[in-house]
């Protein structure tokens, strides 16, 4: 009986999560002149005038190249972060720990001010470098704490093996430690890109006019009107959300299969 319950509140829960996601698609193909549930008629009209408009695919443009470099910066450096926490044995290491996660416990507005009057100073407001630096420091806690998970329940006798028969630490780690560790790796990447593609607040205090990614111009549409395009625009991101975690899983599962005959 308890099992029952537990089922029927999770489908609840998950009911209640993708609840908006029954409203907005279909109210993406509506044939209306305005968005409205459930649409009297099906039409192509608002996912075409998001194709052909560069007030809407300039901004989708930007929030991919900022979630690419986004992506790769938190990887590379959550990824060594995660080397140095886990393996490292120093003084000050739970400190540097919780400044690196800090992040994900502060506020996002409160980090955003931060960042506006730190970028103010050096005259980087309405710039793609704010929004890389900015983006990069809020999904690089992720990155920390999926790639140290997997650290932490590493076999470190693979890569004492390989050093045993002459590798050096640098040729072990790259060619042993890192392949084994490419699934969580990969996990984290798709994680953070998603974390950069869907961030409102930094890009509404940090952008402008020249640097107006995807959820800043939906923002600024609900505000200054209702242009039912934004719920095809929704119904894009969603898809991509879904396309994303999904090649993040298929690869992760692929390196997991690729590195069992060796282990």
């Amino acid at each position: 009986m308890s099992r029952i319950a537990l089922w029927a509140v999770a489908g609840a829960v998950l009911g209640f999560l993708l609840l908006p996601l029954v409203i907005i698609v279909p109210t993406s193909f509506s044939a209306s002149a305005y968005m409205e549930f459930p649409p009297r008629g099906f039409s192509l009209q608002w996912y075409r005038n998001y194709f052909t408009s560069r007030a809407w695919i300039e901004p989708t443009l930007l929030s991919i190249r900022v979630a690419v470099v986004t992506m790769i910066l938190s990887t590379v450096v959550g990824t060594l972060a995660a080397f140095g926490l886990v393996r490292g044995r120093f003084r000050g290491r739970r400190v540097l720990e919780f400044f690196l996660l800090s992040p994900m416990i502060v506020p996002v507005i409160v980090f955003a001010i931060g960042c506006y009057f730190l970028f103010a100073r050096v005259k980087l407001i309405d710039t793609p470098a704010a929004l890389y630096l900015s983006h990069s420091i809020v999904a690089t806690p992720l990155v920390v704490i999926i790639v140290g998970s997997a650290l932490r329940t590493f076999d470190r006798t693979v890569e004492q093996a390989a050093r045993s028969l002459g590798a050096g630490y640098a040729r072990a780690l790259w060619h042993v430690t890192i392949p084994l560790l490419r699934p969580a790796i990969l996990s984290a990447a798709a994680f953070a890109f998603l974390t950069s593609f869907d961030e409102v607040v930094l890009s509404v205090f940090l952008g402008g006019p020249a640097a107006t990614t995807l959820p800043k111009r939906m923002w600024d549409n609900v505000r200054h009107e209702i242009d039912p395009t934004i719920t095809a625009v929704a119904s894009i991101l969603i898809a991509a959300s879904i396309v994303v975690l999904a090649t993040g899983e298929v690869l992760r599962r692929a390196a997991e299969r690729s590195r069992t005959p060796a282990s």
